[in-house]
């Protein structure tokens, strides 16, 4: 192949094979360790919750309460599992269903409002679902759910898989996460994206030239929604156990991070999410020594990024490019010789 055969093969489809290949191999790179593995794991998972939250950026707004979808998901796949007879997978799609289902019903006032309001109702609102749960005996109350089922072994080319093991589990978080990100991805490519982001610059204008914009705004919040509820029943079926605790998964601190995930990787990226989420989870993981001092750490990433990069880590490329064009733009011409 020549080289300028070579030049236009897109770079974007190339990194994406690899970032999909070293995931897939990542069991193999790791030797199998089980504590990286549970790590790698997890962050599978909130990427596709931090994804989810990204998605009502589209609409601009921003939800503060995202994780009571997550808490939604994964309280009915455990109770789906435990009391309802249920298997894995029919589960987890009814639990994704009820966490849109959710969304559905609360959209429509939820969403006359803008900003900061529309902010607050999500965090009050999701509080209450966990506090809801905190008091309830059907979900276990302050304890929880205790011993929630794996998902049942799969006939995988004539071979039996059981996903017991952080392993073989990691294969099936990390494919199903990925399937759901394609899902994100076809949206925001096809034609209902058009109408989320006029509504994102200018809701008004969207409107006076025929924009429905509290449907368009209902679709998005409830495939957001589905895909937070699909995340938490990944993270149930994973942990096998569920605690509606304020330090939770499913508490405010939580609701804090994965913000603070898509901002540091960058909003206004489709990848922004796995970046942001994947820095800090290591960056968390490296400073256990110093755990005490381990939201500092990730606060003070957090306000470097927003002071020096506001598009996120994911727009540092770009940044770059256009400070380089700058220095070079700016820079006089030699002078030749004999003038």
């Amino acid at each position: 192949m020549t080289k300028a055969g070579l030049a236009r093969i897109p770079a974007k489809p190339i990194a994406i094979v690899v970032i999909i290949a070293v995931v897939f191999l990542m069991p193999n790179i790791l030797s199998g360790s089980t504590y990286w593995l549970t790590v790698l794991t997890l962050l599978a998972i909130n990427v596709l919750l931090v994804s989810s939250l990204r998605s009502v950026t589209l609409i601009n707004e921003i939800s503060l309460g995202h994780v009571g979808f997550a808490l939604i998901g994964a309280y009915a796949q455990g109770l789906l599992t435990m009391k309802g007879g249920l298997t894995f997978w029919p589960a987890l799609i009814l639990s994704g269903l009820l966490a849109a289902f959710v969304a559905a019903a609360l959209g429509y006032p939820f969403l006359k409002v803008k900003g900061i309001y529309f902010s607050i109702l999500t965090l009050l609102t999701a509080e209450t679902f966990r506090l809801v749960v905190y008091y309830s005996d059907f979900t276990g109350g302050f304890i929880g759910l205790l011993g929630i089922p794996a998902p049942e072994p799969m006939n995988l080319f004539g071979r039996t898989v059981g996903f017991t093991t952080v392993n073989t589990y990691y294969y099936l978080a990390v494919g199903l996460v990925i399937v759901a990100l394609l899902i994100l991805y076809h949206f925001e490519r096809a034609y209902v994206s058009f109408q989320w982001r006029a509504i994102r610059d200018d809701s008004m204008l969207a409107a006076a030239v025929g924009v429905n914009v509290i449907r368009f705004k209902m679709v998005n919040f409830i495939i957001s929604a589905f895909m937070a509820g699909i995340s938490g029943a990944l993270f149930a079926a994973f942990q096998h156990n569920l605690s509606p605790d304020t330090t939770s998964r499913f508490g405010t601190l939580m609701s804090i991070y994965i913000l603070v995930y898509m901002v540091v990787g960058g909003k206004s990226h489709f990848i922004g999410p796995f970046i942001g989420t994947t820095v800090l989870t290591l960056v968390a993981e490296f400073t256990r020594p110093i755990a005490e001092y381990q939201p500092m750490v990730t606060g003070a990433i957090a306000i470097l990024v927003m002071l020096f990069m506001p598009m996120g880590l994911a727009g540092l490329p770009a940044q770059i490019r256009r400070w380089a064009g700058k220095q070079f733009a700016t820079r006089p011409l030699p002078k030749q010789s004999g003038e």
